[in-house]
């Protein structure tokens, strides 16, 4: 992008949200006296709770989540320890109580094979495994914190005993969005056997991309402001002419390597092209001309991962799906503004209807992560504490502020009908780390869980 001029590069990555003060001056009392009378109360999650405890205080969940095939459980900011925990129990009470036979989460999906497969009971070290060669440049810890990764050994100890064991399904592009490598090398060992002379797009995107690869979307975005169009123009057309020639063989393709090795090959191919395109427009948005389609590539992939997983299981499969709010949320992201996209949540819901049941996880005071952009940094980002910031009136938030003792959890269906036949303001922002995400919160999720104080994972910060 260096051949073009650009009046104003982005430093902060909330510059991308739309702007817009409160519409109300305070939050509807009517509406915090009803999530004070009708809200559920989990269990406090404090420094001595055991997650692996008894799961009693769950069973509202029972009739909010009903036959719904998907149930995606949010979290308003990646690395709290408080949104892990609720979601390690959660987990347990749909996988032990509900019956539910999948734990997918945003995580790559070409390295999630191998998480399913130790969570089988494969041989190795989770933390290994999760960060093959150490730990010295923190990737697990960014993607998978020390509370998610307890959440997985729990998988693997309940899989060891059970008839149906639980699946793990990775969802994302890889390594969400910092490098290709991936999901080319698996490709690469594809072709050598499938078809040889397709390497050579491989190997030119290969060459391109692999200078620009860092921990996080950031690094690459940030490299890619000193490329010029012309040298990513190659990368994305020699992708593009990969994920042609796949299209193009399936049915060659199929027949030498197998359904099943054919179809997670083409899967990496797609993760690749959605990665690329995630790249440019992360560069752009940091340039100061974000890209809406650029950014949809994700969600995109996101979505059809886990539809094309529920196609190929059997009957009665079952999905606990992990990811942030804005990524789950039914809604589209944003109620206008250059981040209003499509997301995982909208297409989910519009290809499962009521089989998909998003909730979200949130929470009022306390501590959580403030994402700084920074291309000096390894990861092309700083990560530090902030304080959370109070509840602006119009938030959902605002309306949990008569109970903030302990968890709290409503069912956003219920107080969506309620508001409407009263005829009062619904909750229009939700948290988004720092900062407030505008979007239809009451239509967005199914079940709102706010917990009173958040503190970040035990390892962010080692």
């Amino acid at each position: 992008m260096n051949d073009q001029h650009h009046d104003h590069d982005t430093s902060d990555l909330r510059e991308l949200l739309p702007a817009a003060e409160p519409t109300l001056t305070a939050a509807p009392a009517e509406l915090v006296r009803w999530v004070a009378a009708n809200a559920a109360r989990p269990a406090p999650l404090g420094p001595d709770a055991d997650p692996d405890g008894p799961l009693g205080d769950l069973e509202p969940l029972r009739e909010l989540v009903g036959d719904a095939r998907v149930v995606a459980l949010g979290e308003n900011s990646h690395q709290i320890r408080e949104f892990a925990l609720q979601r390690h129990r959660i987990l347990r009470f749909l996988v032990e109580e509900l019956g539910f036979t999948a734990h997918a989460m945003e995580y790559g999906a070409a390295e999630g094979r191998a998480v399913d497969a130790w969570v089988q009971g494969g041989p190795g070290g989770l933390d290994d495994l999760l960060a093959p060669g150490g730990t010295a440049s923190g990737v697990h810890r960014l993607g998978l914190p020390a509370e998610v990764r307890d959440t997985l050994r729990w998988q693997r100890r309940h899989n060891a005993g059970a008839a149906r064991p639980v699946r793990f399904l990775g969802c994302d592009i890889p390594m969400a969005g910092g490098s290709l490598a991936p999901v080319l090398d698996p490709v690469a060992a594809y072709l050598a056997d499938a078809d040889p002379g397709a390497l050579r797009f491989l190997d030119a995107a290969r060459e391109i991309a692999e200078p620009l690869a860092g921990g996080t979307v950031m690094v690459p975005a940030y490299a890619r402001l000193a490329l010029d169009t012309a040298r990513q123009d190659r990368l994305t057309t020699a992708l593009s002419r990969l994920l042609g020639r796949f299209t193009d063989l399936r049915e060659l393709y199929s027949e030498h390597s197998g359904r099943a090795a054919y179809e997670t090959a083409l899967s990496d191919v797609r993760a690749a092209v959605a990665t690329d395109r995630a790249q440019r427009a992360m560069a752009e948005a940091l340039a100061g001309e974000p890209d809406l389609a650029g950014f949809a590539a994700r969600e995109r992939y996101l979505a059809d991962a886990l539809l094309e997983f529920l196609d190929r299981s059997e009957p009665g499969t079952r999905v606990v799906l992990v990811g942030h709010n804005a990524h789950i949320q039914r809604s589209a992201d944003g109620i206008g503004g250059p981040t209003a996209v499509t997301t995982m949540g909208h297409l989910l819901a519009r290809a499962l209807g009521s089989d998909y049941v998003p909730i979200a996880l949130t929470g009022n005071g306390g501590e959580t992560v403030e994402n700084v952009p920074d291309r000096d940094h390894p990861a092309g980002m700083r990560w530090g504490r902030a304080a959370v910031p109070d509840a602006v009136p119009d938030s959902v938030e605002a309306l949990f502020a008569d109970v903030r003792d302990r968890p709290a959890l409503v069912d956003a269906r219920a107080l969506r009908a309620y508001a409407r036949r009263r005829g009062l303001p619904e909750p229009v922002r939700t948290r988004l780390d720092t900062a407030f995400l505008e979007t239809p919160v009451l239509e967005a999720f199914d079940g709102i869980l706010c917990v009173p104080d958040t503190t970040l994972s035990a390892d962010l910060l080692e």
